[in-house]
């Protein structure tokens, strides 16, 4: 099994048709039916067990290691257990996700091409995004609207897709499960602000991250569900479901989460220009990016970078050359789909 599985992976085409389209939806449908009602988030629960199991069970092996009395074959069992464990999470995960690394996805739905953007194609996206930045938290604040509760989050959210569905419905989502992640501030040490849960089909939030940043978060978690693994997918498809929001926070999030895209990649390829948009950008706004940038110094930590390193290893053995650096390229989706579309 594990070996059809590398084998078909570089059917692209056929992946979309047959797998991403066609046995993946239910499947992943499924698992939020029977366990989106669950009132806590089953995957963290999941990996907590595991990762306590591992370690529990390598300390049995050390001790059997140095311990006379045991066999050769009693020392090296245990490698066995654990070389079927992991071939059979393997075959699980490509299964029930992992096989949309390879589909065709956005680019093949939208008839979109991601190529490197020029340095004016960028000044105008950063631009834009920076005049909707400043439009929204300019509502937010005459509203007094600045804060997300849980509740209304998941809400927004949900609104979000089914009203982006009506534009593009091949985006439509069902069964609806996301959950606050248990391990709360220690996610924040670990760096994630959200994550996918393929075994469980959860989409799990990082509740103690700055409000702000949330609903963005969310509606980028929504789009792993929908089946769209590249994170520069997941940033796209979260973006323009959180864009057609009528919640002015969603919008907010979404708009700033871009523009800081945006305007990094304009950055390496005129400073000057980035440097003068970030000059207009709304006082507000201003405050929330040196909040977020005060967060982000606060829980740097070595358990960090190396989760950074791991998941940037992931994410190059699965189709995403420049692994963490793979979420900026939603800024060619955001380039090509206005010049195709003209808004979004």
């Amino acid at each position: 099994m594990a070996l059809g599985i590398f084998v078909v992976s570089g059917w692209h085409d056929r992946i979309e048709m047959y797998y991403s389209n066609g046995l993946y939806p239910p499947l992943a449908r499924t698992l939020r039916f029977l366990l989106g009602g669950i009132p806590f988030s089953l995957g963290d629960v999941l990996y907590a067990f595991v990762l306590l199991y591992i370690l529990w069970e390598l300390a049995l092996w050390v001790r059997r290691l140095v311990t006379p009395g045991f066999s050769r074959a009693q020392k090296l069992r245990p490698l066995l257990l654990a070389s079927i464990a992991v071939l059979v999470l393997y075959v699980y995960f490509y299964l029930f996700w992992g096989l949309n690394y390879y589909r065709l996805g956005i680019e093949h739905q939208l008839g979109l091409k991601n190529q490197r953007p020029p340095a004016a194609a960028l000044t105008s996206l950063t631009a834009e995004m920076l005049e909707n930045v400043n439009r929204t938290k300019a509502v937010c604040l005459g509203r007094q609207d600045t804060v997300m509760s849980q509740e209304r989050l998941l809400e927004s959210s949900h609104a979000a897709y089914r009203k982006l569905e009506r534009r593009f419905p091949f985006l439509r989502h069902r069964q609806f499960s996301v959950k606050p992640s248990l391990f709360g501030k220690m996610g924040n040490y670990v760096g994630f602000q959200g994550y996918y849960n393929p075994f469980t089909g959860e989409a799990q939030i990082n509740m103690r991250v700055p409000n702000f940043v949330l609903p963005f978060v969310t509606c980028h978690e929504m789009a792993h569900q929908l089946g769209y693994a590249s994170e520069s997918e997941a940033n796209f498809v979260g973006f323009l479901a959180a864009s057609h929001s009528t919640d002015t926070l969603m919008q907010y999030s979404a708009y700033f989460d871009m523009f800081l895209y945006a305007w990094n990649k304009l950055r390496q390829v005129d400073s000057a220009a980035a440097a003068a948009l970030s000059q207009q950008l709304h006082p507000g706004a201003k405050r929330d990016l040196a909040y977020l940038h005060a967060f982000n110094r606060k829980y740097r930590s070595v358990l960090q970078d190396l989760t950074t390193t791991f998941y940037d290893y992931y994410l190059r053995q699965n189709r995403q050359r420049k692994g963490i650096d793979s979420y900026g390229e939603v800024t060619g989706w955001l380039i090509a789909f206005r010049e195709k579309y003209g808004r979004f």
